[in-house]
């Protein structure tokens, strides 16, 4: 990123200041004038979609086809003009070092979004330059008022490139780029345009500041940042590392009220931000012009500690302080306490529209709409009662039924709720029209059975395509938990026991300091960086006891509510006693490629994904997570980023998930990771080291050794480790640059050896990486080894705990009283 200089000039008898940046070959603008959102919902013409599922579910995405909201935009553009219009650019956007403009949002039903963009160039001489614009969505390029370029390709989240020519007389020229694009649920929002020939260019962004307020406002925002990365009790310190002499004041422009000023004799300011992981716009007024930027953060209450021997007793102490915000299971808790208020209806309501406009992620919110409709429908108001029975027989429960939203229907956890809604719909109103599908209620019922019956043989099967998922098991249990309280199928009760069962036991094996860790399928960064404040921790937590945050407690919520109790000895898979160490291996995904090794003592947890498509491009998986017991935000991982940018919606982001992924094997407290990056990837691994809420921290050109309580880790690298100092994790990440890439990483505790003759230990025999292997050990990488000859694992956690002489799990279960 080029930073860009100031300058003075006139323009009649006014004289602005104005920011300008070199366009040099190679690089991409990254400052542009911007426009207010023009937006409005875009649902096409309904129709049915033909069932395309076949239950090998995968991680990534999945193509769906063209939606009716698509279809109906692919029309439009065939014959549509777009004209230029006089718009108003009130902010300026700042990219930063991902060089492209990026609005990227989630949106739970159909919506079209426009946006223009303005930069006026300055050109030294006649010449032709080369421009390469990059969306997934359309952009329409002006020059001046000549339309020089149209690209509509329309992709969804699939960016594509398109090269172009402008012929430039010497001077300035005023370059508009109006870009487009159609929101479905996640949706990469934005453009990118390259300079792939030319000289001497320059952009240019005019401001009636003056230079020095200018510069001052620039830097300030740009080298914007939260003073911590975790932050609690709802206070949040920003800080720049960027500040001047001048004091710049910096707003929160997603919450009114909210921010301070920043300079040298005032480098901190503190904003009130509610507890969760949000990410807000904050930018710096200039004369009607706001210079904009984007940061995410992670803020929460201080952990409690959920305890009581039983279930009973944990139940008790949980629902005593459990935090459900606006979710529907709100109004489920009130109705079952007796306690309805104006919180619950607003719950309630909610829930409610979100059904009957068939927002994303409706179906999630049925499992408990039905269970209040099957259980306490008698103590709503008759006028909601009548709603909810409205909305429930108006669904769309399939795909091949009649729709224009864009509720996604492919995915593990969504094909499982929406069976299991439209079995207990169903079930629930036996002789009723579901007017969406003109089917009986009983009809409605032997579907949604034949369906799950599918959906519970392929994980038998393969296993979870989403393993160990902090975000999706949280949904999985929902569901699960409604169909083992209400179904009266004596075999879909069974079957939702025993995956219960299951996924019960990889929740206690992989909690850890009060936090559902592992390694996981699909996770995104609010999972890794609020650990202790997850869905899945709030269940691990009223299951086993440990920490926990409120305010995402609505599975635990669900399970309190339900007939479904864990097996109580599960608490020895959660909580090893001092002394004993836990090796678990097993399969999960499909056609087991997921291979899950862990190894977890009282105070440390390693776990990996082994071999899981190496070299290929990556998603959400998260191969490798290292978690230590002492203090739940004390948690390591390596991952290749899929973004520069912080908190995107990118899939893979910055930290959560795997740009390309790497091959991975562990044998015991020892993980290895080989990557091998291609031409097009970010050029480097990382690391994230949150040495505030480590106890030692030692750092070398090679190695990293971290004691967390009586926990010990160390993290080896191939390459020399760079340390970021600036930014919003400065001091949290060390990167190791590519394209090959090593790292192992490896744990012991004080029960074994003290830190010090630990370090000393693995300095003395330290991993190689030679020209085709990385050893470690007993661990040899091989690179480009094939990897589809390796046995098949059981989808069910083969558990050995060794205090002595090695004992299985199993064994060891049915001898505890």
């Amino acid at each position: 990123m080029t930073r860009p200089s100031m300058g003075q000039a006139e323009q009649g008898e006014d004289t602005y200041t104005a920011m300008i940046e070199e366009w040099t070959e190679g690089n991409a603008l990254t400052r542009w004038n911007v426009s207010a959102v023009q937006s409005r919902v875009y649902p096409g013409v309904a129709r049915p979609m033909p069932d395309h599922v076949d239950y090998r579910f995968v991680n990534g995405w999945v193509d769906t086809g063209d939606l009716p909201c698509r279809e109906a935009l692919r029309e439009e553009i065939k014959t549509r003009v777009v004209a230029l219009e006089d718009v108003s650019y009130p902010e300026v956007y700042l990219a930063g070092d991902a060089g492209d403009v990026d609005y990227s949002d989630f949106c739970h039903v159909p919506e079209w979004r426009v946006r223009y963009a303005q930069v006026m160039v300055q050109n030294p001489h006649a010449q032709t330059v080369r421009l390469r614009v990059q969306t997934a969505g359309a952009v329409h390029v002006w020059c001046g008022d000549t339309l020089s370029h149209r690209f509509e390709p329309f992709t969804r989240n699939e960016r594509q490139t398109s090269d172009f020519a402008i012929d430039l007389e010497a001077g300035e020229h005023l370059l508009t780029v109006r870009f487009e694009d159609l929101h479905e649920r996640d949706t990469i929002f934005g453009f990118q345009l390259q300079l792939l020939a030319g000289s001497g260019l320059t952009a240019r962004i005019d401001f009636s500041e003056s230079e020095d307020v200018l510069q001052s406002a620039l830097n300030v925002l740009e080298g914007l940042r939260t003073v911590d990365v975790f932050h609690d009790n709802q206070s949040v310190r920003l800080t720049s590392d960027h500040l001047s002499e001048n004091a710049v004041f910096v707003s929160c422009l997603d919450m009114a009220g909210q921010g301070g000023a920043l300079s040298k004799a005032q480098p901190e300011c503190t904003i009130a931000v509610p507890a969760g992981c949000p990410v807000l716009r904050f930018g710096v007024a200039l004369d009607g012009i706001t210079l904009t930027r984007k940061i995410g953060m992670t803020v929460m209450p201080d952990p409690k500690w959920v305890g009581g021997k039983s279930f009973a007793a944990r139940k008790t102490a949980f629902l005593e302080r459990q935090a459900c915000g606006d979710d529907i299971v709100v109004a489920l808790l009130a109705l079952a306490n007796g306690e309805w208020d104006d919180a619950a209806r607003d719950a309630f309501e909610a829930a409610v529209m979100r059904v009957e406009d068939r927002y994303d992620c409706a179906d999630f919110r049925l499992m408990s709409l039905l269970w209040i409709w099957d259980r306490y429908r008698d103590k709503l108001d008759p006028a909601l009662a009548a709603r909810l029975q409205k909305a429930i027989l108006g669904f769309r429960y399939w795909m091949d039924e009649p729709g224009n939203d864009v509720m996604w229907f492919w995915s593990e956890n969504h094909v499982l709720c929406f069976h299991i809604a439209q079995h207990l719909a169903g079930q629930m109103m036996p002789n009723a029209v579901f007017v969406n599908s003109g089917k009986t209620g009983d009809e409605q019922n032997a579907l949604g059975r034949a369906r799950l019956i599918k959906w519970f043989d392929a994980i038998d099967d393969h296993g979870l395509a989403e393993w160990n998922s902090a975000a999706y098991y949280p949904i999985n249990y929902r569901g699960l938990l409604a169909l083992f309280t209400l179904t009266n199928d004596a075999e879909l009760k069974a079957r939702a026991k025993a995956l219960l069962d299951q996924i019960s036991t990889m929740v206690a094996l992989h909690q850890c300091g009060g936090v559902a860790a592992g390694s996981q399928g699909r996770i995104y960064e609010k999972e890794l960086l609020a650990g202790p404040m997850t869905e899945l921790g709030a269940v691990a937590s009223l299951m086993f006891g440990g920490w926990h945050v409120p305010g995402k407690d609505a599975a635990a919520v669900m399970l309190a509510l339900s007939d479904y109790r864990p097996d109580p000895k599960l608490t020895q898979l959660a909580y090893p006693a001092e002394g004993k160490v836990l090796r678990a291996g097993y399969q999960q995904g499909l056609d087991g490629n997921a291979r899950l090794k862990l190894f977890k003592t009282a105070s440390t947890q390693l776990s990996s994904v082994e071999h899981h498509m190496p070299g290929t491009k990556g998603h959400q998986q998260h191969v490798v997570d290292l978690q230590f017991a002492s203090n739940p935000l004390a948690r390591m991982w390596v991952n290749h980023p899929g973004t520069l940018r912080h908190w995107a919606e990118d899939r893979p982001s910055f930290w959560a998930g795997s740009g390309r992924l790497p091959d991975v094997a562990q044998a015991d407290g020892t993980v290895a990771l080989l990557y091998e990056l291609q031409k097009d990837d970010i050029p480097f691994t990382h690391l994230f080291l949150p040495q505030q809420q480590l106890d030692d921290v030692i750092l070398e050109n090679h190695w990293v050794f971290v004691r967390a309580g009586s926990g010990f880790a160390a993290v080896w690298s191939a390459g020399v480790l760079s340390l970021q100092i600036e930014g919003l994790y400065g001091e949290y990440e060390l990167r190791q640059h590519g394209p090959i890439c090593a790292w192992v990483l490896q744990v012991s505790d004080a029960n074994t050896e003290s830190f010090e003759d630990f370090s000393a230990r693995l300095r003395a025999y330290a991993p190689a990486l030679t020209q085709d292997s990385l050893i470690a050990g007993t661990l040899h990488l091989k690179r480009g080894q094939p990897r589809d000859t390796l046995p098949r694992l059981s989808t069910t956690p083969d558990i050995e705990f060794k205090t002595g002489p090695s004992k299985k799990w199993a064994a060891l279960r049915d001898d505890t009283p």
